[in-house]
């Protein structure tokens, strides 16, 4: 029935999480793992009943929590992605690469040909992806495979905009492929909506592209029916009962051998399940602190708030207190509120739901979508928790600062006086295209002793790096100076790596050929090992360089800096191993 009482177990669950808790006032999320595990395998027992060529595929975009799919690749099935990022999610996970598929209705070029180069398969959506990827294809010289998304009946008879209808297919696709020397058909996706409460609507549009599909269904070619199955929050009324996945599979396979018993036998079905493997086994838990009344109700002030849970008043979620109800029964009309600043921030309307200040409680329903969609706004997000095999595991940690803190480039400009000539300045991508430009004449000399150069091919890679260099320098997990000479940039000088306990940093460089023999590097080390050193901040720097690098080797000795030893074979550089010296300098008191 649609939004079932929470086990037992879960209860214990989230009641031991709070009880071990250091900061029991905060929220967090609880991931049935065992359920997921469960319904994937009467999924695949159901699905094997009817079809012997198939393949189920989870949607990333539903869930993409790491675990569950983890789990999702050990029981075999596949993953469905919308783009690279998920793609690489997917193989983290487990997945290989025959059991990824890219969909979605906008895909990069950069996505089109990583797929291509892997081999994953592609549902393509329109015309213009498949003039992209055909171009792709041919740059490669490789034959490659397509899927094709079909466009199905939205809403008052009129085409969803996803995928393409049969005039465009007849038109535009099928001539394209047939004379292709680098692309041909593997089959066809049709997706009809999610959560359906009844395979209806499947087999409607099914039935209406059938025909077509017969007639120009590759041998042995694929069927994707994208339509989620539908999880428990279909409908807010107990006494509806879920249809199940068993039943779903036999409208299909039912409505295919009325058309042709072989159809069947020779298509490969993929199904795409959605969040009915995911979203019943999520739930949120919150605790209510307090009430004011307003709007002739019990105003609960929670934890957890409407970002956090997106789909709250989309979709029928169960609310369950926790905790014993001593004190008699709360019967006054309240409403279930949330912590964020603005008036409408409503979990739950106007109803009587008996919740006490201090009391806990667990909303149903939350293992797809919310725990990825919801947002940090003025609160991080909270953790997630999994049940698996009995036991509570961490599933997702919490992020320790706001993403605003964590990851936001507050430009703060930092120099560094060498001398009149020579200034050290913080990382900036308004430096990037002359930096760029020093790599690329430099190459084949910096490739002698460095290893990053070959993965430098672009202004952009330049750009990427100094953002990412801002951001260390400002957290002080690393330290990076672009060397202004002349109020030009000439090269890099940073601390690679700083060992904050210890009070160690590790010295890194590079500078341009052209202004080399100027004393640039021996004045600018110099300056910033006094600068940290005079702060208390930096009591040992290291150098370690290559024993065949004479240039950086003379660096080192020219600054003070003491060899204190030899790393034997350290460096892997251009097929070689090197030994490394390690120079060191230690501020004395």
């Amino acid at each position: 029935m649609a939004q079932k009482i929470i086990p037992e177990y879960i209860i214990s669950a989230a009641d031991n999480i709070i009880g071990c808790s250091s900061e029991p006032e905060l929220p967090f999320f609880l991931f049935d793992a065992d359920n997921a595990i469960q319904k994937a395998r009467t999924l695949i027992s159901d699905c094997k009943y009817y079809f012997n060529n198939y393949e189920i595929a989870i949607s990333l975009k539903s869930c993409s929590l790491g675990l569950f799919c983890k789990l999702m690749a050990q029981e075999g099935l596949s993953a469905e992605a919308c783009s690279a990022d998920e793609i690489q999610l997917a193989t983290a996970a487990g997945f290989s690469d025959d059991r990824i598929i890219l969909d979605g209705p906008f895909k990069l070029t950069s996505e089109l040909s990583l797929a291509l180069g892997r081999d994953i398969l592609i549902h393509i959506d329109s015309v213009g992806e498949l003039l992209e990827l055909e171009k792709l294809a041919q740059n490669s010289g490789k034959k490659y495979g397509v899927g094709i998304r079909l466009s199905h009946y939205y809403s008052e008879g009129e085409r969803s905009r996803f995928g393409v209808t049969e005039r465009e297919y007849i038109d535009d696709i099928l001539p394209l492929i047939s004379n292709s020397d680098y692309l041909y058909l593997k089959g066809f996706h049709l997706h009809v909506g999610s959560n359906l409460s009844s395979p209806d609507r499947i087999i409607d549009n099914l039935r209406e592209w059938l025909p077509f599909l017969v007639k120009n269904m590759p041998d042995t070619g694929h069927l994707d029916l994208g339509s989620g199955f539908p999880s428990d929050s279909f409908s807010s009324d107990e006494k509806i009962h879920t249809i199940q996945p068993s039943a779903f599979f036999k409208a299909i396979y039912d409505l295919l051998a009325n058309q042709n018993a072989d159809i069947p036998k020779n298509w490969k079905m993929i199904f795409e399940p959605g969040r009915y493997l995911s979203e019943d086994s999520g739930y949120a838990c919150g605790k209510a602190f307090g009430y004011k009344w307003r709007y002739n109700a019990q105003v609960i002030q929670t934890n957890l708030g409407v970002n956090w849970i997106p789909s709250i008043h989309n979709w029928s979620h169960s609310l369950t207190i926790l905790g014993s109800s001593e004190g008699g029964k709360i019967e006054e009309v309240q409403i279930i509120a949330g912590f964020n600043c603005f008036e409408n921030d409503c979990l739950f309307p106007k109803n009587i739901y008996g919740l006490k200040p201090g009391q806990h409680f667990l909303i149903r329903g939350c293992g797809s979508y919310d725990m990825q969609t919801g947002n940090e706004w003025t609160r991080r997000k909270p953790p997630v928790y999994a049940y698996l095999n009995g036991s509570l595991l961490t599933a997702r940690i919490t992020q320790p600062l706001l993403s605003s803190v964590y990851n936001d480039l507050l430009q703060l400009d930092e120099m560094i006086f060498v001398d009149h000539t020579i200034q050290l300045v913080s990382p900036s991508r308004k430096f990037a295209t002359a930096l760029f430009e020093i790599i690329n004449h430099n190459r084949d000399d910096f490739s002698k002793y460095m290893a990053w150069p070959r993965y430098v091919n672009k202004v952009s890679d330049t750009q990427s790096f100094l953002d990412v260099s801002y951001l260390a320098h400002q957290k002080d997990e690393s330290k990076t100076y672009v060397i202004l000479y002349k109020n030009a940039p000439v090269g890099l000088l940073s601390f690679n790596s700083i060992d904050k306990p210890n009070k160690t940093a590790y010295v890194g460089y590079w500078l341009d050929m052209r202004v080399q023999g100027n004393g640039i590097i021996t004045r600018s080390i110099k300056k910033l090992v006094e600068q940290y050193y005079s702060q208390n901040t930096i009591k040992r720097f290291v150098i370690k360089c290559s024993t065949a690098n004479k240039k950086s080797n003379d660096v080192a000795r020219r600054c003070g800096f003491q060899i204190e030893g030899v790393f034997k074979e350290a460096e892997f550089l251009n097929g070689v191993f090197y030994d490394q010296n390690i120079y060191a300098w230690i501020a004395q008191p």
